[in-house]
């Protein structure tokens, strides 16, 4: 068994579930994942309906210009957010570095860290230059640290909210500081908003109301989280019209499949699936950051999310290690030790159903006094 964090420049996600059934020869519904931060509940049957509904579509080309749907979108999201004022995305991902595109060669991305591994790489494809900044250990957002380490070069920030990986809500009234320090340097400002929908008060917190008052921000949702539709490979971003209109010169042709959209609406409008994941996840999350919390040498920190970040408190024990002994149970995990600012003593896990919590936690405990 391997104890050493294999740390590579770019790892996968989290949720290969693909690659640990062949890594370990597991079917695939014989794996326990808690590692890839999707909605354990899977997508509304409502939207699993749509797609049965609307594979007719598949004929088609999709739609270039989609504009009742994102007429619809605007109307979701609300906030006076209007229709101009949306991109649409194969993914949160296709935006993440769709936005780097229209920066200057040369340019700085300020990224704190931990942070999504996607905003390193999409600054670097385009011949930018990632600057990591460490965030406390309490994972706050020191908004002066922030400014400071902004330079002539630094055309965006990227920063996620609530944080990945672990779970961390910040205010409106910090990251709002951000925006407006950034508006008056001509400096893109990123909000990762893919995990706001798992509670009700992080929604009180989203940006996506205020880009018609500040040019350069650019916030970012997907259905992929909350929706539990990774597949789908949606995603929509927020913005000025004027950036908006900039980006659209970016984009390639037919990125959005022709499900996308009555899928997504489907999901959108299933308000019982909505309350429910909400609800469920809020308890089942209290419960396994209590269980998790009262087995000896573990840390956990506080989630607004659909997952909870853990540090191993104890010396002699790494992720890595746990990672391999859970897999020999079926069970996966999030082996943070491979985020930039994170080490070996970081783990995550995705909040799923009582009973697979509950196999979790004993299994952890089990292990941990065994080895």
């Amino acid at each position: 068994m391997s104890s050493t964090c294999k740390k590579r420049r770019f790892v996968s996600h989290g949720g290969d579930i693909w690659g640990f059934s062949r890594k370990y020869n597991i079917p695939l519904e014989d794996v326990l994942e808690f590692s890839g931060p999707i909605n354990y509940l899977g997508p509304s049957q409502k939207a699993v309906e749509a797609v049965k509904q609307s594979a007719k579509l598949i004929r088609y080309y999709p739609d270039p210009n989609p504009v009742e749907f994102k007429k619809q979108i605007a109307q979701y999201v609300g906030q006076g957010v209007e229709p101009e004022n949306l991109l649409l995305g194969n993914g949160s991902i296709e935006l993440i570095y769709m936005i780097t595109e229209i920066l200057p060669r040369g340019f700085k991305a300020l990224i704190p860290v931990p942070s999504f591994s996607e905003y390193e790489k999409a600054a670097l494809r385009v011949g930018g230059e990632p600057v990591f900044l460490q965030l406390p250990e309490n994972f706050a957002l020191e908004t002066d640290k922030i400014k400071k380490a902004v330079t002539d070069d630094t055309k965006i920030i990227c920063i996620c909210n609530p944080h990945s990986p672990s779970g961390t809500l910040y205010s409106k009234e910090a990251l709002l500081d951000l925006v407006k320090f950034c508006n008056k340097k001509e400096i893109i400002f990123s909000v990762d908003e893919n995990y706001i929908e798992f509670d009700d008060k992080s929604l009180d917190n989203t940006l996506a109301g205020m880009v018609k008052d500040y040019e350069n921000l650019f916030v970012i949702r997907s259905v992929t989280k909350f929706y539990g539709m990774a597949g789908i490979r949606f995603g929509y971003a927020v913005a000025a019209g004027t950036l908006i209109d900039k980006l659209q010169t970016t984009r390639l042709p037919w990125s959005i499949n022709a499900l996308a959209g009555p899928v997504t609406l489907a999901a959108f409008n299933d308000k019982e699936f909505i309350e429910n994941t909400q609800q469920t996840i809020a308890k089942n999350r209290e419960a396994l950051a209590k269980a998790l919390g009262e087995i000896e040498g573990l840390h956990v920190y506080p989630s607004v999310t659909n997952f909870l970040l853990v540090k191993i408190v104890s010396g002699k024990f790494t992720s890595t290690m746990l990672k391999e002994l859970l897999s020999q149970e079926r069970i996966l995990i999030r082996d943070c030790c491979t985020f930039m600012g994170l080490d070996d003593h970081y783990f995550r896990v995705t909040v799923r159903s009582a009973k697979d919590n509950q196999t979790l936690t004993e299994t952890i405990k089990r292990v941990m006094s065994k080895n």
